[in-house]
């Protein structure tokens, strides 16, 4: 009946020789008997399919079983249909020209994905490429980088989070942590203005309040009213006795001395907000005592979910926060902990850690210090 419809047909006598057949043929339309010697139709059928990958063959069961159950395996096996015996010509004709229907179709589908890979990988070059550029723009001016505890993992290619670093003219540092609202492009584009900005005003010396409003003022001018930039922002004097700190909308900053943590919690704003910063938001300032240390996250971090849709902050972070010994290292254990917490979770939000060490008494080059112990750096 096939032949004489134009069909080129091959024949096997059994499961194993049709898989055989079908690995050197690869036929367009495969029918398939359920009681066969040696290996079944349904065994063949799973067999054949695996062969067959993501390229759709279809395979229509010929069976004169009746029973539901039996029917359903046939399905289960990896058939696209089956013909109960005895079947008429037309019936077979119309199962076919429905098998080939669907096989054009997934081809159809398979060659636009196709397309949409290449264009989508072509598209994640070319943001890896602006990405650079632009992380090198910002980030080339940044000091004592190497010298600081960092951990930054951004949701994607662009990273929403911002750090930047640079020496104030009475050889203290000026740190700046920053979160822009959301994550990817959108939220990495404002970095640029506020990292001239920042770097620019710290060189010369202006006091950080002008420095924040600067970085305000051109937000406000170039951000939608929806987006705005989290930050917090450390100087340290130069004779290391001073600190002078900021937090607009950011994470507590965590302090730890020698008498235990305290806590620097956001009293401002975020920037871009507003077209002026209030006056009563302006920096604080804490005297510095040997050995203090600094630690500075996003929301990203305390965020983070678990499997079970649990933050960070809420399961592992205040354990490890409280654990964090005077003189002691953190990141470590702060990373392996975020690890286990959000393993096989997809991250939704960019990430930054940022822990600054640095004894007062070494004077200038106090921040760009690190001390070694057996433990490693901290």
């Amino acid at each position: 009946m096939l032949i004489n419809e134009g069909f080129r047909t091959i024949e096997a006598e059994d499961g194993e020789q049709a898989v055989t057949m079908f690995t050197a043929e690869r036929p367009d339309i495969v029918f398939m008997d359920v009681m066969m010697s040696g290996i079944d139709g349904f065994e063949a059928t799973r067999r054949i399919k695996e062969i067959a990958g993501l390229t759709f063959v279809p395979v229509i069961f010929l069976t004169a079983l009746t029973e539901e159950q039996s029917l359903m395996r046939c399905i289960q096996a990896g058939g696209d249909d089956f013909l109960s015996k005895p079947f008429s010509f037309m019936v077979l004709k119309a199962r076919i020209l429905a098998m080939e229907r669907v096989r054009d179709l997934q081809r159809i589908i398979a060659a636009k994905q196709q397309t949409l890979s290449a264009l989508l990988e072509e598209e994640h070059e070319e943001q890896a490429l602006a990405e650079r550029v632009l992380s090198r723009a910002v980030m080339n001016r940044n000091v004592a980088m190497d010298r600081l505890e960092r951990m930054q993992r951004p949701a994607s290619v662009f990273n929403g989070d911002l750090v930047l670093t640079q020496h104030l003219p009475d050889g203290g540092l000026r740190l700046l942590v920053g979160d822009f609202t959301g994550h990817g492009l959108a939220a990495a584009i404002g970095a640029l203005p506020v990292a001239d900005a920042f770097h620019a005003m710290t060189r010369k010396g202006v006091n950080d309040a002008r420095v924040l409003a600067e970085i305000n003022h051109k937000l406000y001018q170039i951000l939608p009213t929806d987006r705005f930039l989290a930050a917090s922002l450390i100087s340290i004097s130069g004779d290391g006795e001073e600190l002078r700190w900021w937090n607009g909308g950011m994470p507590s900053i965590w302090m730890r001395r020698a008498d235990g943590l305290h806590e620097l919690a956001s009293h401002a704003l975020p920037l871009g907000i507003l077209p002026e910063l209030p006056a009563c938001e302006s920096p604080r300032r804490v005297r510095l005592q040997h050995g203090d240390r600094l630690l500075l996250t996003t929301d990203g971090l305390l965020e983070a979910m678990n499997a079970e849709g649990e933050m960070f902050v809420n399961s592992g972070f205040a354990e490890i926060l409280q654990t964090w010994a005077f003189n002691a290292p953190l990141l470590p254990a702060l990373v392996k902990a975020l690890d286990i917490h959000s393993a096989g979770v997809e991250q939704s939000d960019d990430i930054c850690v940022v822990k600054s060490p640095w004894i007062p008494a070494l004077h200038h080059s106090h921040f760009g210090s690190r001390i070694h112990s057996g433990n490693g750096w901290y």
